[in-house]
């Protein structure tokens, strides 16, 4: 939540393909599957340094008969380095405690190469490793548990406008394998996710539309060939991402994000709604740069 609207595009296309695929270590940070990606986290780097900010803290409020509550939460803070990018995550629990972190370590281009993450007690939990081709674009990505054994790894391999992901175990049996296909072109976009088990049999697709002006504005949700939803994607006469919403097949309403910037382009309030238990969670966002502190 700590990314500007420049990048949301590529965030939400992003985050889309890492809810199908990583299912037992997600990332927290964003690494480049296409060019597009790489040419956005590029200008996120270069604006976030420009603004030299050094830290940025999530406080959730409750919302309670329309009434945001005065009691807040702090969910995050995050910090960043020279390049401007997150190098150190606190993640924080009902009692304003640390209850995890995770440290980031990148490369010579500005890339993640490894995230670890420890308990507030500063033991291992798990951690994720990253590779990359000559083209500086995710090649494999291992993941490793709380004794540094590696639990699976998963290898992209890029075949024209397709990207096939294969995930393996500890013990090197396929587990999934997933199918990226992608738009024509340099700057290419998803345009559609499936991901199958072991043994080849599908089980769940995505497929995403965009505007003429290349916007995400539509993802539909499919488990097992069947269509269960989607998601609809509303954005201001600047391009920025103002709204989120899922959906069922017969379109009623299961919740809803909306986004408020300042005047950077900055995400300073992230609205999130849910119609089945009726509640609204309203995260706030704050950034420190080296100009005000």
């Amino acid at each position: 939540m700590e990314l500007r609207y420049r990048s949301l595009k590529y965030i939400f296309t992003i985050c889309s393909l890492f809810a199908l695929s990583f299912t037992s270590i997600k990332s927290q940070v964003s690494v480049p599957l296409t060019n597009s990606d790489l040419d956005d986290i590029i200008r996120e780097q270069s604006f976030m340094k420009s603004m030299g900010i050094d830290l940025s803290q999530t406080w959730l409020f409750m919302v309670k008969d329309n009434m945001i509550s005065s009691n807040k939460l702090l969910v995050s803070e995050i910090s960043y380095n020279n390049a401007g990018m997150p190098f150190k995550m606190f993640f924080f629990d009902e009692n304003n405690k640390i209850s995890n972190f995770t440290i980031v370590k990148y490369n010579n281009n500005n890339l993640p190469f490894e995230e670890i993450r420890f308990s507030a007690d500063s033991s291992l939990i798990n951690g994720i490793m990253y590779e990359y081709d000559e083209s500086n674009l995710l090649k494999k990505q291992y993941n490793y548990n709380n004794k540094s054994e590696i639990i699976s790894v998963f290898d992209y391999d890029r075949q024209n406008d397709s990207i096939y992901i294969t995930e393996f175990d500890g013990n090197q049996n396929i587990k999934s394998t997933n199918l990226i296909c992608l738009t024509k072109g340099n700057l290419a976009k998803i345009k559609k996710i499936v991901k199958l088990d072991g043994n080849n049999n599908q089980i769940e697709k995505q497929e995403f539309e965009y505007d003429e002006m290349s916007s995400l504005r539509k993802k539909n949700i499919f488990e097992n060939g069947i269509k269960t939803g989607y998601k609809e994607f509303v954005y201001n006469d600047e391009g920025a991402l103002i709204k989120s919403s899922y959906l069922t097949n017969d379109s009623e309403l299961i919740n809803s994000t909306s986004y408020e910037y300042d005047n950077y382009g900055n995400i300073i309030r992230i609205i999130e709604r849910s119609e089945s238990d009726n509640s609204t969670k309203v995260f706030v966002i704050n950034y420190l740069s080296k100009s005000n502190n």
